[in-house]
């Protein structure tokens, strides 16, 4: 069923309610497509990926890491256990602070994440990006930036 779009000059809140349902199913849509890449291929989850590409080179503060990632502390110390058990990341003691912890990814984790890095780039360019014009990728931009509050990083 089509949702009408305005009534009048005016957007009806049905419209507005359909387009952010679209907005979700989408994302949910494209999201199965990476994980499914990235366990096939790399085994790792969404979550576990997220993290790992959260680290930068020289490591990263664990709290700083809470913020990057979309979990909550307790659960990404979960997750940053079963890394460390792979052989992905080490946590080393902050320097200055005998209660932070920093985390590295290890050589093996460096390999995985460029790999991983790959992976998810093409499953976003087929599942998503590849099915837009050039026209919309840049007005999604827009809009995105906007309603993030300013430009979103390339």
């Amino acid at each position: 069923m089509v949702v009408g779009r305005a009534v009048g000059a005016k957007v009806s809140r049905r419209y507005k309610v359909a387009v952010w349902r679209s907005m979700m199913e989408v994302h949910a849509t494209v999201l199965n497509e990476i994980e499914a890449d990235l366990a096939n291929k790399h085994g790792l989850s969404l979550n576990e990926f997220d993290a790992l590409i959260n680290i930068p080179a020289a490591g990263v503060g664990f709290r700083e890491l809470t913020d990057r990632v979309i979990l909550s502390q307790s659960a990404l110390s979960r997750l940053v256990d079963r890394l460390e058990a792979r052989g992905l990341v080490v946590r080393i003691g902050a320097e200055g602070d005998s209660r932070a912890v920093d985390v590295e990814l290890t050589e093996e984790g460096k390999k995985l994440v460029r790999s991983a890095a790959r992976t998810n780039a093409a499953a976003v360019e087929r599942a998503f990006a590849d099915r837009l014009s050039s026209e919309e990728l840049e007005y999604l931009y827009e809009v995105f930036s906007r309603l993030l509050g300013g430009p979103v990083e390339v």
